[in-house]
């Protein structure tokens, strides 16, 4: 049953905003506290959804809080044409989790893949004028601007778009055999872009023999390998990044969502060498990297230092995929649970959309993707009692929809 609060909110909603996003799921949140949403009228839920992986600490966090709170208090923004403390400190912490290199600060991971793209495109050239071939791989999906949408291998993100920006090469996810194939075949191409994690994808692994295989004949070739971390980044796999489960080292990263904790912001990592050719005047961004974003960033990176962070998310997730496993040996209607950390897929034998309303109508925030797969990706510090509430909504559930 929809209050008139909500209706009204769904009524001026139609009336006053693009309908791109298609009828919104029945609620309206007014408020976050811990790993709790709350909605127009005051109702509980328990998060396993984080915003998409974006609220990676929850709500009210306290360290992010103060962190704004003191920012907002002395300046919001000023211009990449000055120097900016804030931008350079969130930058030495990216290089210290990540690898020595230079950051690029923009506002979301599309700008953050749109920049790599650009700066693969420019090494590519400098080593041969016809050099900017790059491949990504089926079910990936690396953001709805031009490039990053030609570079995703989803139809139905793409499609109704088209001239979509050439020279993207798409290849089947997993297949090493086809990418050697490719690279043999095409001596025009400048990179590799690719997940680790597809998260759109249904929450797909990369297999690691072909990711270090993949790495490995990339540095023979010369050709850039770009790591989309724009969702699996900041922790959310048990790794600060997620590159860091598997044997390779990318030659650019890119960062958004859980970067800043809900604050806008995506950046662009690379080695001093590669990040030399986006050279004076090639990139920019009015708002990329201002103070408030990278003091939310340095924040939210500070918390990433800390062991015991990083313990908590192991221990959580560890307790997670041994609940999941067992619920699946309870009910009939789970195919697999798969993922790393707390970034988790449960793949059912039937489309999955109705159940994502019926927990949501139980109090519990999950997702859908790739049609059968329910996405689990609570915040990071979600304490055990939490998530034990959680599993019991989503255990109710699923029975309720045999």
């Amino acid at each position: 049953m929809i209050s008139k609060k909500l209706s009204k909110i769904a009524q001026d909603d139609k009336q006053y905003l693009f309908q791109n996003y298609g009828d919104r799921l029945p609620v309206c949140f007014a408020k976050g506290d811990g790993s709790y949403l709350f909605d127009q009228d005051g109702r509980r839920y328990v998060d396993f959804f984080s915003g998409i992986s974006v609220c990676n600490f929850g709500y009210l966090h306290k360290p992010l809080q103060r962190a704004l709170h003191e920012q907002i208090d002395r300046i919001l923004h000023s211009s990449n044409w000055y120097y900016n403390a804030e931008q350079i400190e969130a930058a030495r912490l990216i290089s210290e989790l990540a690898f020595p290199g230079k950051t690029l600060f923009v506002n979301s991971g599309t700008e953050a893949n749109e920049a790599a793209i650009k700066l693969a495109r420019r090494y590519g050239k400098s080593r041969d004028k016809r050099c900017s071939y790059i491949i990504s791989f089926e079910n990936s999906f690396h953001g709805r601007t031009y490039g990053s949408m030609s570079a995703t291998g989803q139809e139905k993100i793409r499609k109704g778009f088209e001239p979509l920006v050439p020279g993207f090469i798409i290849l089947p996810f997993n297949d090493l055999s086809a990418f050697k194939k490719t690279i043999r075949k095409n001596r025009k191409i400048c990179a590799v872009i690719t997940e680790l994690i597809q998260g759109e994808g249904g929450i797909q692994l990369a297999d690691s023999e072909f990711i270090t295989e993949l790495s490995n004949l990339c540095r023979e070739r010369e050709i850039l390998l770009i790591v989309d971390e724009v969702q699996t980044g900041i922790g959310r796999t048990g790794q600060t990044f997620a590159y860091q489960h598997y044997t390779i080292t990318p030659d650019i990263l890119t960062l958004a969502k859980g970067l800043a904790g809900g604050i806008p912001i995506g950046a662009l990592h690379a080695p001093s060498e590669i990040a030399a050719f986006l050279e004076r005047g090639s990139h920019g961004s009015t708002f990329g990297g201002n103070h408030l974003a990278c003091a939310a960033a340095v924040s939210v990176l500070k918390e990433l230092k800390k062991q015991k962070t990083v313990d908590h998310i192991r221990r959580i997730s560890e307790f997670l995929f041994s609940e999941l496993t067992k619920l699946k040996d309870e009910t009939d209607s789970i195919r697999e649970v798969r993922g790393l950390g707390l970034h988790i897929g449960i793949e059912l034998n039937k489309p999955s959309s109705a159940l994502v309303v019926r927990a949501l109508e139980n109090g519990l925030i999950i997702n859908c993707t790739a049609e059968t797969v329910l996405r689990i990706m609570p915040p990071l510090n979600i304490p055990l009692k939490v998530v034990r509430e959680g599993l019991q909504i989503l255990r109710k559930t699923l029975i309720e929809n045999r």
